[in-house]
């Protein structure tokens, strides 16, 4: 009687087990998940007008603030680092206002004008904060 008792209680034990483990089924046995890979390129231009809207107002606060600390110290360090920055704003502003005008044949180039400035904007201001420390 021992001896069939035991396999029958590892059966038993073996088939509550299989139900739990039939539920979690492995990654690729499971529906693959589909993403939309459908672009829209106006949706595109208007979130990245919107950052680079976001990014100008930023950076003009940044700005005046330097400004404003500037006029007040009034060291030739700072009017240098002064002027620096007044034309890499200069510059960041002319490609700002170029990628809000560009039509669709000229978003590209004027997308890549607006980073290139924006990058000598962000490395003119670099200079200056290292100045400071």
């Amino acid at each position: 009687m021992r001896i069939v008792i035991g396999p029958i209680i590892a059966a038993l034990a073996l088939a509550g087990a299989l139900p739990a483990a039939a539920q979690s089924k492995p990654a690729s046995d499971q529906a693959p998940v589909r993403v939309a890979t459908t672009r829209d390129p106006a949706a595109e231009r208007e979130t990245y007008m919107q950052r680079a809207r976001d990014e100008m107002g930023i950076w003009q606060q940044k700005l005046n603030d330097f400004t404003t600390r500037a006029e007040a110290r009034g060291t030739a360090a700072q009017t240098k680092a002064m002027k620096a920055l007044d034309g890499a704003w200069a510059e960041t502003k002319a490609a700002s206002a170029r990628l809000e005008a560009a039509g669709a044949a000229d978003w590209n180039s004027a997308k890549a004008s607006y980073r290139s400035a924006s990058h000598k904007l962000a490395m003119a201001w670099q200079k200056v904060d290292a100045g400071k420390k």
